[in-house]
């Protein structure tokens, strides 16, 4: 079986919000730190204003301590896109990304200074279990990602895995697409 290698830059053309699934391990120290602070009946505004620093980092996709798009994710914008083309099964199985693929954007690379910049926060109001709530989710404006990956030629070429990400532009990636997360994409050269 061979396999073949693609390099691509996806490039915001709005901002994108994340939301990693971490806070839904009741086991994950975040998700301790913050239910302490969720469970009091009274909360003082430092108590909000740690709920959202608690949300906010615990909705941050990182690698080794920065912003990234996870392999998963990567994974699932291309399935959705190969859907429009009726072969989210077949891109689903050939397509591997190498790793998450950083972000680029404009602003600070650690995490404290970039929970300080409120460009790179978003705060909404939601829905919850029937009642409405504020939640704070990492927002990146202006973002771009290099995507590195290897795929299976026998199962899928190289314009239709570009097709399938350009279909799923879009619709964006991240939370409350498409209205945010929307993309377009290159193809760049494999390093």
């Amino acid at each position: 079986m061979s396999v073949d290698r693609i390099a691509l830059k996806l490039i915001g053309v709005g901002p994108m919000l994340m939301h990693c699934a971490r806070l839904a391990d009741p086991l994950d120290p975040m998700t301790k730190a913050l239910a302490a602070i969720t469970s009091k009946r009274l909360k003082t505004d430092a108590d909000h204003d740690r709920i959202a620093e608690l949300e906010w980092r615990g909705g941050l996709w990182t690698a080794d301590g920065r912003p990234c798009l996870p392999p998963r994710c990567l994974k699932a914008v291309l399935v959705e896109g190969a859907k429009r083309r009726k072969k989210g099964i077949i891109a689903k199985a050939a397509f591997l990304a190498d790793g998450p693929a950083l972000l680029d954007y404009d602003g600070p690379t650690d995490l404290t200074e970039l929970w300080a910049d409120e460009r790179f926060r978003h705060r909404q109001l939601v829905r919850v279990r029937d009642a409405l709530t504020v939640r704070t989710r990492p927002c990146f404006p202006d973002w771009s990602a290099r995507i590195s990956a290897t795929y299976l030629p026998s199962m899928v070429n190289r314009a239709e895995l570009i097709e399938f990400f350009r279909l799923a532009g879009p619709y964006g990636l991240g939370d409350h697409r498409p209205d945010f997360g929307r993309f377009r994409v290159e193809e760049i050269d494999v390093e």
